[in-house]
């Protein structure tokens, strides 16, 4: 009976965390093998839990003008503090670039900036963040 316990035990672990995984997992969402540059305007900044969110306006591969979602691979608040970022880290209708992988579904305008280098860069190219570790 302590057998069928411990397995039914370790059965739900295994398959809570996958679903945990697989919540905040970008594979399939962003092409991992290709980056692009995105200049746009700042729409929206919202700095809030479980995870922040930026929204810029910038023209598409046609020239037409889209808003484009700006994901940081699920990082909450706290990880995004360590490396520099708060609620006023960007003003409404300022222009910045954003480098990083573009989203797969065509008709998708999202971008995901991920990784300790990878940060925004405000219009006379200086950085939006120092950066720093997320941990």
């Amino acid at each position: 009976m302590k057998i069928l316990k411990l397995l039914f035990f370790t059965l739900t672990a295994i398959l809570v965390m996958s679903q945990a995984i697989a919540h905040h997992s970008t594979r399939g969402i962003y092409h991992d093998d290709q980056t692009m540059e995105l200049k746009g305007i700042v729409k929206e900044w919202a700095f809030i839990n479980p995870h922040p969110y930026l929204t810029i306006s910038a023209t598409d591969e046609n020239g037409v003008l889209r808003d484009w979602d700006v994901s940081y691979g699920g990082a909450a608040v706290i990880h995004l503090q360590r490396q520099g970022y708060a609620s006023d880290t960007f003003k409404l209708g300022e222009v910045i670039t954003i480098h990083g992988s573009p989203a797969r579904k065509a008709g998708v305008y999202g971008i995901l900036m991920e990784g300790g280098e990878n940060h925004p860069t405000r219009e006379d190219g200086s950085p939006v963040v120092a950066g720093g570790s997320m941990f």
